[in-house]
């Protein structure tokens, strides 16, 4: 069995498996890490690098005001453009004020858990 980076030419490869209907969506600089036994992959994990906004805060007296939220997601997506060159990111709600804000903005909720992983030393 081998391990190695799966070139962009080679994604074809990947029909048969999760990552098939993720990996037309995919732009550089993700990194398709594959095992391979026999010339067949046998494992594959895409590695994406992903904008993720966190720790949205308004202030109480503030939350049932329409132009703070507005305000701050026009300056978030701004940035979010003009520094990392985003088309898109990723967010969690904690409460259900702000998942009615991401419903208003058109987020659209992931079927998945996520979790944050420590990778520690090598």
């Amino acid at each position: 069995m081998t391990s190695r980076i799966l070139p962009r030419a080679e994604w074809g490869k990947l029909l048969e498996t999760e990552i098939a209907a993720a990996v037309k969506h995919f732009s550089d600089p993700v990194r398709v890490v594959v095992v391979e036994h026999d010339g067949q992959i046998v494992g594959c994990h895409a590695l994406v690098p992903v904008l993720h906004a966190e720790c949205l805060w308004i202030h109480p007296d503030h939350r049932k005001k329409a132009s703070v939220a507005r305000r701050l997601w026009s300056a978030v997506k701004d940035e979010a453009h003009t520094h990392f060159g985003a088309e898109w990111l990723m967010t969690a709600a904690a409460s259900d004020d702000v998942r009615t804000l991401l419903a208003k903005v058109g987020a659209i909720k992931d079927q998945m858990d996520h979790y944050m992983v420590p990778l520690g030393g090598r």
